[in-house]
């Protein structure tokens, strides 16, 4: 007995067939077609110097970073406003971040210096220690070794431990100028050659008092107090606070190009408000 003929299964067979391969010769024709993606090329800048400077630059980054993928950062361990310049100068460092200005030498060698504003370099104790405020000749006299406990000025009564930097450092230059004079800080005190030796000494030590850039203490959330000296509160936008110095960074003029857009950032209103919002004040 003969078998009917299958053709409306074959022919169904073939159409489903027909549409698979049509379907498959689309897709692989819009994958040929889909763009390619643009990867923007990045520019890592290398930034070490001023442990506070640096500070304030990480915070600016973080901020441009938030609009703008052209440049990347790689922030190194602080050495110091000179060991800034001299990382510059040895190409080892796109900027070297500055708590100073510029010394003739160093210019003379071949840097570029931008100046971005001014900072506050402040007299903190640590989070255990809450005082009402301190005039200038008591911070004096407890740096120099004439007030040695805490209950002398209104304090908890416990020796007081002093922390400070070394003389080359430019807060120290700058306390020393305008509060501390020549004499030898007091026997007792401990020297640290690093703002964040310092800063971690001070968050484990009690009962200590040192000096630190407004900027470290605020951008790193340190649990600190800093101390209202003769009335003036550095925490006061509008105040006169009399202990300050300069920040800027050197670079080398021969690499401005690839660094212009950041330098222009750090230096515009928006960066000058970004500063403000936390308690800082940069002028220019």
């Amino acid at each position: 007995m003969k078998l009917a003929p299958q053709k409306p299964a074959f022919l169904m067979g073939l159409f489903i067939t027909l549409v698979a391969l049509t379907l498959a010769a689309c897709n692989n024709a819009a994958a040929q077609t889909r763009p390619t993606p643009t990867i923007v090329p990045q520019t890592t800048l290398t930034i070490s110097g001023s442990g506070g400077t640096t500070a304030i630059l990480k915070h600016l980054a973080e901020a441009y970073r938030r609009q703008h993928n052209d440049l990347a950062f790689e922030f190194l361990s602080g050495a110091g406003s000179s060991g800034g310049v001299k990382g510059v100068l040895a190409e080892q460092l796109d900027l070297g971040t500055m708590s100073r200005p510029p010394k003739d030498s160093e210019l003379a060698d071949g840097i570029a210096y931008l100046h971005f504003g001014t900072e506050k370099v402040v007299v903190t104790t640590s989070s255990d220690v809450s005082i009402a405020g301190l005039t200038s000749q008591q911070v004096r006299d407890i740096f120099l070794g004439k007030i040695k406990n805490w209950s002398e000025v209104g304090g908890p009564d416990a020796a007081i431990s002093v922390l400070v930097r070394d003389e080359e450092e430019t807060n120290t230059k700058i306390l020393r100028q305008e509060l501390f004079g020549e004499a030898a800080f007091t026997a007792g005190a401990v020297v640290f050659t690093s703002e964040d030796d310092l800063k971690a000494a001070l968050a484990s030590t009690t009962h200590a008092i040192a000096y630190l850039a407004y900027g470290g203490i605020r951008l790193g959330n340190l649990k600190v107090n800093p101390v209202v000296i003769d009335g003036q509160d550095p925490a006061d936008l509008n105040g006169d606070y009399p202990y300050t110095r300069p920040v800027g960074v050197a670079y080398l003029p021969a690499n401005a190009a690839k660094m212009q857009p950041f330098l222009d950032f750090i230096t515009s209103p928006e960066a000058q408000t970004l500063l403000t919002e936390q308690g800082i004040t940069l002028d220019k």
